[in-house]
């Protein structure tokens, strides 16, 4: 940090964005956020630990190596095996008949929500149900069966097709507003949704996930909700979600360089302080939307401000939030703060809303306590390296607030310090408040 703080080169921005990157905190992060959309989770029961663990490990590979979009999705989609053998397949062990896999496929994929056409044409869009049921085909031929233990497998079978419910009529499997195809005995049908899928003409794949990614860097999405991209739900700027969903086309779906762009653009490097002209702006970006950390995020935060390192059952000590395997794992400041408890592909389940728990939490737990005050924590080692009340409070501000003290905050900060008693205990007064603050608590 004090590297870039001193670093005068134009470019220091766009080379700080490349090397966070490639942190191997990237794939973590990001396997964090996927397997709450994909549902990795095992409602406290430890027999079915092999295959979420392995699922959380392939999505963490994944991010580690840069699977292009289009192969992450087909991995998942056409997934068949033993769920440790094949983690993909653990998709399908909470997404489990024809309707799970339409609308959540949809949802996650192509930002759709076609729950109403199951049983009825859709009221404000042009999908009908037969629209819903030949989408449904191309999982006519999924079987979920017993596997090692209380593991599943994902068999294909040979032959299989689905009725649409009201008339009885066989679906042929048929992408929305796309080729319809035929049924071939020993073919997985899935394989042509994949296709599909990642086709360049397809209206909705790419702009989904270009959605999905602008909503998540810049607190709103250019379609608001991210699932719910409808022609009666229009972009609020059509012209920059078609460019991303073009981009992330022309780059072969490398997620890691549409994040690139976004994060370089000088949109996402707008402040959050408003002005007289932008105050009142929600739509155009004006300036950015502030947005609490990520309840994972924000206790990784919490121990790298700290120094200390929080200890989950079952895992090595330091084992970091953003790398827990599934929701299983129980901690309080992560349920306070919102985490996902994988029960949907809705993004809205990983709560940002603030509560008086969380502040509660924030103020007097004995957690945050201990960590302040860890032996092997960042104060204690500053005071051991005999370091000056200026330095410990500049270090405060450069690791929890990303920037110097301004000279009005040190001077005042300095003169509570000198007019304190007890030197370590006001020193950790001054570390408690910065993790309240809200600087720290949201990025902005």
């Amino acid at each position: 940090m004090k590297a870039f703080l001193a670093d005068q080169s134009e470019d220091k921005r766009d080379r700080l964005v490349d090397r966070l990157l490639d942190r191997p905190e990237y794939a973590g992060y990001w396997s964090n956020q996927w397997g709450d959309l994909l549902r990795v989770q095992r409602h406290g029961q430890n027999t079915l630990k092999a295959g979420t663990f392995a699922f959380t490990g392939w999505l963490h590979d994944a991010f580690a190596q840069n699977m292009p979009y289009d192969q992450f999705v087909r991995a998942i989609l056409t997934a068949q095996g033993e769920s440790a053998e094949c983690p993909p397949t653990n998709w399908y062990r909470w997404v489990r008949n024809t309707v799970a896999m339409v609308n959540d496929s949809s949802e996650l994929f192509l930002g759709l929500r076609l729950s109403c056409a199951n049983c009825h044409n859709h009221p404000y869009e042009r999908i009908t149900q037969d629209d819903y049921w030949g989408y449904g085909a191309f999982f006519a031929r999924v079987s979920v069966k017993r596997g090692l233990g209380d593991e599943q497998a994902i068999v294909v079978k040979k032959d299989g097709a689905v009725n649409q419910p009201r008339t009885g009529q066989t679906m042929k499997p048929k992408a929305l507003n796309g080729p319809e195809y035929d049924y071939v005995r020993g073919e997985d049908p899935r394989q042509k949704l994949a296709d599909w899928m990642a086709d360049p003409k397809n209206p909705y794949f790419a702009k989904a996930i270009a959605n999905r990614t602008w909503a998540h860097y810049m607190g709103v999405g250019l379609v608001e909700a991210v699932d719910d991209m409808r022609v009666t739900n229009p972009p609020s700027n059509p012209q920059l979600l078609d460019a991303l969903a073009k981009e992330m086309i022309n780059y072969h779906f490398d997620l890691k360089h549409l994040m690139s762009v976004i994060m370089k653009s000088r949109t996402y490097s707008l402040s959050s302080t408003p002005t007289e002209q932008n105050k009142t702006d929600r739509q155009n970006y004006a300036r950015y939307t502030p947005k609490r950390l990520s309840a994972q995020a924000l206790l990784d935060a919490v121990d790298q401000v700290t120094g200390s390192e929080s200890k989950f059952e079952g895992l090595p000590l330091g084992t970091r939030a953003i790398d827990l395997p599934d929701e299983a794992v129980p901690s309080y400041f992560l349920t306070v703060f919102g985490r996902s408890m994988r029960e949907t592909a809705c993004e809205c389940e990983r709560s940002y809303a603030p509560n008086l728990s969380q502040v509660l939490d924030l103020m007097n737990s004995p957690e945050l306590q201990n960590k302040i005050a860890d032996k092997k924590g960042r104060l204690n080692q500053l005071l051991d390296a005999k370091k000056s009340d200026e330095e410990i409070l500049a270090d405060f501000y450069l690791s929890a607030f990303g920037r110097n003290p301004r000279p009005d905050e040190m001077k005042d900060a300095l003169a509570m310090v000198a007019g304190a008693k007890d030197r370590r205990a006001s020193l950790e007064d001054f570390e408690w408040m910065f993790l309240n603050a809200k600087e720290f608590l949201f990025n902005h």
